[in-house]
């Protein structure tokens, strides 16, 4: 644990997400950042961030053709006119780690209802620093007792 800052570890793993495996389309990444768990949202907020990540999660999915498009690859380039064009259907676990990804942020924005992430921090943190002083002035009665004994 880092000595300069013993809070800062902690904090760090509890934000977290192994969702990401950088595998993830950038609008899906941006859900998954450690400033959402840390806000202080109230119900209306909550609401508004749950039909946003539906939507995100319906872009993400139009961006892909249908398993059984013709608009794939090549025939999909010729189809649109694009040369550039070169989109693929999605495979099964790249579905699933979206849907996975959307309840990931689902789950972490929940931590930030009433600030409730913040809260669990403070106290955890004052947790530590009671201990931290509490061992500190056991250490200092044992040094006075043997200049003392």
């Amino acid at each position: 644990m880092n000595k300069s800052n013993p809070t800062r570890e902690y904090v760090n793993d509890v934000l977290d997400t192994t969702v990401d495996d950088g595998t993830l389309p950038p609008q899906l990444r941006d859900l998954l950042v450690n400033d959402f768990p840390l806000a202080n949202l109230n119900g209306a907020d909550r609401q508004y961030f749950r039909l946003y990540s539906e939507n995100v999660g319906l872009m993400t999915d139009e961006a892909y053709p249908p398993q059984e498009s013709y608009a794939q690859g090549s025939i999909g380039s010729a189809c649109y006119g694009d040369p550039d064009y070169n989109a693929h259907a999605r495979d099964t676990i790249t579905s699933i780690k979206t849907e996975t990804a959307l309840l990931d942020h689902f789950a972490r924005t929940s931590r930030a209802v009433n600030g409730w992430q913040q809260d669990k921090f403070s106290e955890s943190i004052q947790t530590s620093r009671v201990e931290d002083n509490r061992s500190e002035e056991g250490e200092e009665k044992r040094g006075l007792a043997r200049l003392l004994g």
